[in-house]
């Protein structure tokens, strides 16, 4: 048995090895005096992986620091990889919402929340939460290459209230857009054409699941308000051409937004949204590659279209002076909190500041630099994962190489949702997307992440191959 197999059965021991816990809001729930929410709380500890387990050997990293040199492990990478220890519970190669945090985001939140429970409203009148919302925009513009000196940086709770926000503020024209663009996209674009009486140009994929540049290029018209584009196609990777898009509709459509879902991108595929122009939106989730959970989405707003764009929904927050609690109709704020609502979430966004702490350390802390580190990575552990798949005789979605596809490779496959389930009981996490509505057969998203190594790429595409169903 080689190195890296040996290191994958010890993550998948420790998966097979996870003791069953209550979570603390169960236990809560069940008492009923204040003596017994304090002795609860008191013997809630700090997720730490020694206290979930009873090791059944060697632990992983330690292999991993042992045969760091066999595996082509740099230092850095085990140092950047020791921040996630929870990659190490079984093997995560998932590219779903939810990624494995580091152990900077929940701390940052449990910090965040210390403050409230000393401070209460102090938390707003000493600048400690403002402190946090400020981080947030600087980090999150950085994050996708734009200039808060051009734009700014506005919060939502999730990707689809911040599509909703933006073409709240068109009427009328055409919306272009792909039919490979998540589900949510769909939604909400087809709401926006009940909404307004505007039109829908979806263009079609190839059926590998890739979008030819040139085709949608030609979708554009004269006529075109908004070009809605997913960077990552989720049912198969493909990866858009976004500096030939952002070039075509500038000169096609010159009053037009380029709105840049990178849900499926963010912090793995670098976005330069300032260089591309000032036609130029993104809208990303703190989840995937970001692995910061729920609740920190957030919207990058070139100023050209603060000023033009109004969305319908109001709340306290978009006035441009909430504490000053005025009645009557809304004085809308004039940067990107105008496109808020109500109180900001402020957990979601000290989650994801942690994590982009723990991202930007891969690189001495230049969130720029460690989106490209991200990238070379994910790259070529997607290499790997389809060259073993191939010679597993595994059916790979997409002929395309490497540098056309996000940090994921779709694996043809039938009676998937079984085989997810299977992959799953043994420790190893991906998941099924179905060819259509109720199929058993579709694609296997074989994920990769910054802080991962070859082996369990190797160690995922053989247990798909091992646990295929039998050809009749």
């Amino acid at each position: 048995m080689n190195t890296g197999r040996k290191i994958a059965d010890a993550q998948l021991a420790l998966a097979r090895a996870r003791r069953p816990s209550v979570p603390l809001l169960d236990r809560l729930l069940l008492a009923t005096t204040p003596e017994e929410v304090a002795a609860t709380v008191t013997a809630a500890r700090p997720y730490i992986l020694e206290d979930l387990f009873d090791a059944p050997g060697p632990a992983p990293a330690q292999l991993r620091a042992t045969h760091a040199a066999e595996l082509g492990i740099s230092k850095s990478d085990l140092a950047y990889r020791a921040l996630h220890p929870g990659l190490d519970v079984g093997i995560y190669a998932c590219s779903h919402s939810m990624g494995i945090p580091s152990v900077a985001g929940p701390a940052a939140v449990m910090d965040q929340l210390a403050q409230l429970e000393s401070s209460g409203i102090g938390v707003w009148d000493d600048g400690t939460w403002p402190a946090v919302m400020d981080q947030f925009r600087e980090r999150c513009a950085q994050l996708v290459g734009g200039r808060l000196s051009e734009g700014d940086v506005t919060w939502f709770p999730n990707v689809s209230e911040a599509l909703c926000a933006v073409l709240e503020g068109f009427s009328g024209g055409t919306i272009v857009y792909t039919s490979g663009h998540f589900t949510t996209g769909h939604y909400v674009h087809h709401q926006w054409a009940q909404n307004t009486g505007g039109k829908l140009c979806e263009v079609a994929l190839d059926p590998d699941g890739s979008m030819p540049t040139a085709r949608l290029i030609d979708a554009i018209t004269p006529d075109t308000r908004v070009l809605s584009i997913s960077h990552a196609l989720f049912e198969s990777g493909w990866l858009q051409d976004l500096p030939a898009l952002a070039a075509a509709l500038r000169e096609k459509a010159p009053d037009a937004l380029l709105l840049l879902d990178a849900y499926q991108t963010a912090g793995s595929v670098p976005i330069e949204a300032a260089a591309l122009g000032d036609h130029v939106a993104v809208t990303a989730g703190g989840h995937k590659q970001l692995r910061s959970s729920a609740g920190a989405a957030f919207l990058y707003l070139p100023n050209r279209w603060l000023r033009t764009l109004t969305p319908k929904r109001t709340g306290w927050w978009n006035h441009a002076d909430p504490f000053a609690f005025e009645k009557g109709a809304v004085r809308r704020a004039t940067d990107g909190s105008r496109f808020r609502t109500g109180t900001p979430t402020l957990a979601g966004m000290a989650m994801l500041l942690g994590e982009l702490a723990a991202l930007a350390s891969s690189t001495q802390g230049s969130l720029h630099d460690a989106v490209g580190r991200s990238r070379r990575v994910t790259s070529a552990l997607v290499g790997r994962v389809i060259e073993r798949a191939r010679e597993k005789g595994l059916e790979v979605r997409g002929a395309w190489s490497p540098e056309r596809r996000a940090a994921f490779v779709c694996l043809v496959v039938s009676d998937g949702a079984h085989l997810n389930e299977e992959l799953a009981r043994h420790g190893m996490r991906v998941d099924f997307r179905p060819l259509a509505a109720g199929s058993t057969d579709g694609y296997i998203r074989v994920g990769t992440n910054s802080a991962g190594f070859a082996y369990e790429m190797d160690a995922v595409v053989d247990a798909i191959a091992a646990h295929r169903p039998a050809r009749a």
